[in-house]
Order: C-alpha cells, then structure tokens, then sequence
C-alpha cells in the first residue's frame, strides 16, 4: 500500500517517505512513552483499578498501529501547506484621481496698524493754559483752534517792541537829514571830510538800528501768535495731557497727539527666503517677457472677515533685519470710517495672481509621505501596481499641495490604505465611498474641489508690481 502518495510509474519520493518514517516513529515512541505512564499508575493505585479493563482509554487507542495515525498527521499537514501557498488577495486602497488647477499663492502675515502722519501737539512759547477747544478723542480739522495760551504777556511784549520801532524810526530820520545837509556842505568845504564821514556812519547805524526794531516787532508778533496752537493736519486727537491753568513751554512735553487714520499703512515683515523667492519670480517673468504677477492685499478682521479695502504696497524696506531674518513691507489701505486705529495689530493675507503658469496638479496632504530621500507619493497605473513617485511640491493650497514636478492630471494616487501598500504589488483601488474601479479607472472626490485659496482672493482690482 502507497501511504501518502507516490510519483508517476509506482516510484516514491525519498523526502516523502523519509518525512513519513519519522512522524510514524515519533507518534510510536510517544504512544510507547504513554503506556508506560498508564502501566506504572495501574501497579501503584493497584487498590483502586481491580482490572486491567479499567485502565484509561488512551491505553486501548495504543493498539492502532502507527502507520494509521502517522497517515492522518501527514493529510492534516499537506491540507495546511496547501492553504498557505495560496496566494492572498491585493489589499484594496482609496485612489483620487489627480486634476489640475489654478493655484492661487497665499501669504499670511501680522502686521501693525501705523498712521500716515502722527503729530505730537507742543507749545512753543511759555505761558498758562487758558482754553481748550476740542473733546479728547474727536477728529479735528486742519486749522483747527486747539488751545489758547494766556496772550496779555506778548500782547505787552509786543506793544514794547513796536514802541522801540518807533524810536528807531525817528532816530533814522534825524540821521538821514544830517547825512544829507553834509552831503551839501562838503562840496562847499564847510565841513571836513572826517565830520562828512561821522555823518554817514550814524545814519547806517540808525538805519540798522530800525531794521533791528522791525525783526523785534515781528518776533513779538510771531510769539503772541503763538498763544493759540491750531491743528496742523487733519485726524483724530488723543487725550490732553495738560489742564486749564498749566504753565507749559516750549520745554514741556506734548500737550496731545494726533494722528492721520485715513488713509493708513500696515506694516509687517516678509521671511528674506520668501522675499528671495519674489525677486527670482519677478527677474523670471522679465526675462521671459511675461507680464508681471498681481497682488491681492487684505487684511483679516478679528471677526474672520476681510476688510472691504484692499491695499497696495508703497514701501518695501532697503535692508533685512539681521535679527528676524525679514525685511520690512508697507502696504496702503483707505480707511475712510476710521476702522483701522494705530498701533492695532492687523493680519495681512497677500494672494499672487500668476495667470496660466499658476495652473499646477493638486494632491491631497494626507496622500504625501517622507522618507530620506525626500516626499512621495504612491501612483497606481494601469495595470493597478502601486508605484512610488517622489515629488516636488509648492504652494499648499488647503487640505491640497500644488505640484511643481512628478505627477501629471489623470494619475491615481492613494490617499488611503496606505499601510497595506507594498511598492511594486498590485493593489484593489477605490473610490472613497467604497465603489471599485477597475484599471485605468480612479476616484474623484477631494481633488475636484476649488482651490481655497480662491475663494478668499477674488480677482484684485489693485495692481502693483512690487
């Protein structure tokens, strides 16, 4: 009898029967091994087992002849070798489908609110205060009447130096008289050159000593007009820092502030790597003789709307702070109700409009992977092998990654399953919602989404090349 099969033509597999010979010795020895156990418990408990037919039963099975257990133990064993040579099923994986679109660059930034023009209100003559004119905290005027100074010093002063004029003026008179009589008698030799030469010089003298009076007179003017200290431009005035009844000089500190709120700068800082990539960008696109990118500037409320002006950028600094490693940027809004006060701090999103060169295939976040060699992803092709792509990425856009090189619109990468994935393997795809796709077919989903940056910047209706 051929136990466990043969070859073709009546021959037997030497490592089958050899394998056959062992298990059968093993199953005897170790049902030889179990008799002997059965024999001495039967002499020791004697008492307690009268016959021999009350041995356990596993000493009866004895009598099967080892061949018989040692067939069964070589099936139960062919039976799981065949199970485990079968091959498993591919794992099934999500799969989205790669789309392109325009990607639309968004820069976020804090920034702090500062006023065109800031003024700090000082007197320039001393005195007391007597009125003020204004409500702490109003917009004021340009021209407008602020404080008033107690004038009756420099209305005296004044009434003081014009009386001096005066004085000045008469000694003038009698000056130019003489020089003029001498002028008449010196031709005639009535009088000598040296008193001709006295005459000349106190006529000068009093001529200078008017023009002194006059330069007087109006220094005194100057400083009662001084007295009343008007708006120079027009804002919003802070508090007063000064009562009525103060003495305050030109010494003193500011009296108030005011500041210019419409329009209004917003500054904040740029990375130096950002604003390298921009100057390459600009020297790119003329080189190639593309138009240049477009600018949308908004700033963020604290209420997470946008800002209904946007800006323009007016500065952008001459050097990078060594300490930040940032360059210092200006942009410009209108801020005609005032919403925007200084020193409030502001978040600036920037979105740069590219044109059709902004046009780049999407690839969700949770599909990139990372290993030494860089970021990747896993692309299924046609025949449904998951094969490693590695990347390079740009602008994330969202829950999206704009792709600059190594995947193109069509392709199917997977996005989820990614644990199951064994490179070079063929894999189930699907779809996120379950749905099978054979070769060449891939999911939807995610990717068909709009750009979200897209849906904050809106076309802008500012330009500037900066």
């Amino acid at each position: 009898m051929n136990i466990g099969g043969g070859l073709p033509g009546g021959k037997v597999a030497t490592g089958t029967v050899g394998a056959r010979l062992t298990v059968s010795f093993a199953v005897r020895l170790s049902l030889a091994g179990l008799c002997h156990i059965c024999d001495c418990l039967y002499w020791l408990y004697r008492p307690q087992w009268p016959s021999r037919s009350r041995l356990p039963m596993l000493c009866r099975y004895c009598l099967i002849p080892g061949e018989v257990i040692a067939l069964f133990i070589l099936l139960f064993l062919c039976a799981c070798s065949d199970k485990k040579g079968a091959q498993p099923p591919a794992p099934a994986v999500e799969v989205l489908s790669v789309r392109e679109q325009a990607v639309i660059p968004r820069y976020d930034y804090v920034g702090r609110v500062e006023a065109t023009d800031e003024l700090f209100v000082r007197p320039r003559v001393e005195g007391y205060i007597m009125q003020r004119h204004f409500r702490e905290g109003d917009t004021v005027k340009k021209g407008q009447l602020l404080y008033k100074i107690d004038p009756n010093p420099f209305i005296v002063e004044l009434a003081n130096q014009r009386a001096a004029r005066s004085r000045a003026q008469a000694a003038l008179q009698v000056a130019e008289r003489n020089y003029y009589r001498g002028l008449q008698l010196i031709k005639t030799g009535a009088i000598s050159q040296s008193s001709m030469d006295e005459l000349t010089g106190k006529f000068e003298e009093a001529e200078a000593d008017r023009q002194v009076a006059e330069a007087a007179v109006e220094g005194a003017e100057l400083n009662l007009s001084y007295t009343e200290i008007h708006s120079p431009l027009s804002g919003r005035i802070g508090r007063s820092n000064f009562t009525e009844g103060t003495l305050v000089g030109s010494q003193s500190n500011p009296l108030t502030s005011i500041v210019s709120l419409d329009p209004i700068y917003v500054q904040f800082e740029v990375p130096e790597e950002q604003f390298l990539s921009v100057q390459l960008e600009i020297e790119r696109r003329g080189a190639q003789a593309q138009k240049p990118q477009r600018l949308d500037i908004r700033i963020k409320l604290p209420n997470g709307k946008y800002y209904q002006h946007r800006g323009k950028i007016v500065f952008v600094d001459n050097q990078i702070d060594p300490n930040t490693g940032s360059i210092a940027v200006r942009a410009r809004f209108a801020n005609p109700s005032q919403l925007l006060v200084q020193g409030q701090f502001a978040r600036v999103s920037i979105c740069v409009f590219g044109g059709e060169d902004a046009i780049k295939p999407l690839v969700p976040q949770m599909a990139v992977l990372e290993d030494m060699q860089g970021r990747y992803v896993y692309v299924v092709d046609k025949n449904n092998i998951a094969l490693k792509r590695y990347l390079e990425l740009g602008q994330r856009d969202g829950a999206l990654w704009a792709v600059e090189k190594g995947l193109k619109a069509g392709e199917r990468v997977i996005v989820n399953g990614l644990q199951r994935v064994v490179e070079g393997k063929a894999v189930t795809p699907q779809s996120p919602a379950g749905k099978s796709h054979g070769a060449g077919g891939g999911g939807q989903g995610m990717l068909e989404q709009k750009s979200t940056a897209g849906d904050t910047c809106g076309e802008p209706d500012v330009y500037d090349s900066q």
